[in-house]
């Protein structure tokens, strides 16, 4: 993968790398040069169909263009550091029921997008 054309997600870092986990545990870590760098996800998947380079996304963003061939994966018996989201609440105590009910809609449909 070193030697493909990445492309990649500013992260004010001058280090591009992906970090890979594949089968029986196995680790991987990948620097590359970016042959494109953003803070447009959006901009990333469009590069990647137009043959740019290869990208790391997730899968939500490239799940229809990954069905309609438009997109292919590669190295699919590894995946990518799986990423954190945090939802920010002044206190549990107090929490208005709307606020729980979507942190606990969030949880439920994160873990489902996990398992697909």
């Amino acid at each position: 993968l070193s030697h493909w054309p990445g492309l990649s997600l500013a992260s004010g870092k001058h280090i591009h790398r992906w970090e890979l986990y594949g089968p029986q545990g196995a680790r991987a870590e990948v620097h590359f040069t970016p042959r494109m760098i953003t803070t447009d996800m959006l901009a990333l998947r469009e590069a990647a169909m137009a043959g740019v380079g290869l990208v790391q996304l997730p899968v939500l963003m490239v799940k229809e263009q990954l069905a309609a061939g438009e997109l292919v994966a590669v190295l699919e018996e590894w995946e990518p550091r799986r990423e954190v989201i945090h939802a920010v609440f002044p206190s549990r105590r107090g929490l208005l029921p709307s606020v729980r009910a979507l942190v606990d809609f969030l949880t439920e449909e994160y873990a489902r997008m996990v398992e697909e």
